[in-house]
């Protein structure tokens, strides 16, 4: 019987008109659906790849966890101790103490504010890789070198070997009174993280001339944690907490990136729930479809209830016919989003004041199944009207007519 009542609803879809044609709103009612579920599952899926290309580019700047001062302290703290501490705590992987002070970098065309970062020897030959011109400063140069974003080098205008000052707000007295604290330093490379605030924001020195130029001494300003999975720095955050004195903080990447990626969450929210009413434009599409095969398959309905169906198999056969317009639709719009994702990867570019030229596409199983769940409810419920509208024909009547 259920064989019977599928292909009767089969029947049904393709030959919807009263002369027993095929009718063109079933042809729009595919269309709708795969426009609408095609569309939805390829933004989402763009805008998952530029989220996840968006945070690559962010943890290609910064480190998954910083630990420094409070605004306002200048609490010193034992260096050697807390790296000893800090490599014992579970899903560290990675520690490096810095110094960060802000100034003004001064070449012979623009003055800047930026911010300087004092790194160790052992993170240069990492950064090594992303330097794009130049190299990472020498130790026996006769001036200290310097390494710049590269966005910062090509605002202040200065290329390798140029020389730039730095200039500290902090005042220190001198034989003509209170003066800026400056240093002279060669650029000795141009470092590109993919980030681009980042990239105009930073300027990076060896940490011992950094120290020297802030006047902490031995002092650092933190340390910057990496973890083995970005799902644990929430919880190595709360055990880092546990271990340093007052004044100090920990702060996982999502907390100095919170406004970021909490913007590129809305707008995945705001896109799912805009794509949402085109859905459900196109699954109400499906209950007019249903309708006017209703009144056109009277007669059909009439004979189907004088050779013995019940009202129940009248009602599951116009309910099958809606699942299976909106199956083809959805299965039109997977090829559609399929094709539109091949060609936006192959074709699409953004312009070249981006790092990254080509479209990043990340295809999230769990979301494609969401979308395609949303609209199996959508149209099981747009075909519940109809249906019943069918089984509750009087086949006398509809004979008659």
């Amino acid at each position: 019987m259920n064989y019977v009542i599928r292909w009767v609803a089969w029947r049904f879809m393709l030959k919807g008109t009263e002369r027993g044609r095929f009718s063109a709103m079933t042809l729009f009612a595919w269309i709708a659906i795969g426009v609408g579920v095609g569309t939805m599952s390829s933004l989402l899926s763009v805008m998952y790849g530029l989220e996840t290309s968006l945070k690559e580019n962010v943890l290609r700047a910064y480190p998954h966890i910083i630990v420094r001062r409070l605004g306002g302290q200048e609490t010193k703290i034992d260096e050697n101790r807390f790296n000893a501490a800090f490599s014992r705590v579970s899903g560290v992987t990675r520690i490096m103490p810095y110094v960060e002070t802000e100034l003004i970098a001064q070449s012979h065309n623009r003055a800047l504010g930026v911010v300087l970062w004092g790194i160790p020897d052992e993170e240069w030959q990492r950064m090594k890789p992303n330097i794009e011109d130049g190299t990472i400063p020498n130790p026996e140069a006769p001036l200290v070198q310097a390494v710049l974003g590269a966005e910062l080098g090509y605002h202040l205008k200065a290329q390798v070997g140029d020389r730039i000052a730095l200039i500290s707000p902090l005042r220190r007295g001198g034989a003509m009174g209170s003066v800026p604290k400056t240093h002279t330093v060669e650029v000795s490379g141009l470092y590109q993280s993919g980030h681009y605030e980042f990239d105009k924001q930073y300027l990076f020195l060896p940490i011992e001339d950094a120290k020297d130029f802030v006047g902490r001494g031995n002092t650092i300003s933190g340390w910057h944690i990496w973890t083995q999975s970005l799902d644990e720095t929430d919880s190595v955050v709360a055990d880092l907490a546990r271990l340093l004195p007052e004044g100090w903080e920990a702060q996982s990447w999502t907390t100095f990136n919170e406004a970021l990626f909490h913007s590129l969450k809305l707008e995945q929210l705001s896109m799912f729930l805009i794509l949402s009413f085109a859905v459900l434009i196109a699954v109400m599409n499906i209950a007019i479809t249903l309708m006017m095969h209703v009144s056109h398959k009277r007669k059909n309905i009439g004979i189907l209830r004088a050779l013995g169906a019940s009202k129940e198999q009248v009602r599951r056969i116009f309910m099958t016919q809606g699942a299976m317009l909106g199956g083809v639709g959805m299965l039109l719009g997977a090829v559609l989003s399929v094709v539109m994702l091949f060609y936006i990867e192959r074709n699409y570019k953004f312009p070249d004041i981006y790092y990254h030229q080509s479209v990043p596409i990340e295809v999230r199983p769990l979301s494609i199944v969401v979308v395609y769940l949303v609209t199996i409810v959508l149209i099981f419920l747009a075909t519940l009207y109809p249906s019943a509208k069918a089984a509750a024909q009087d086949p006398i009547e509809a004979i008659r007519e």
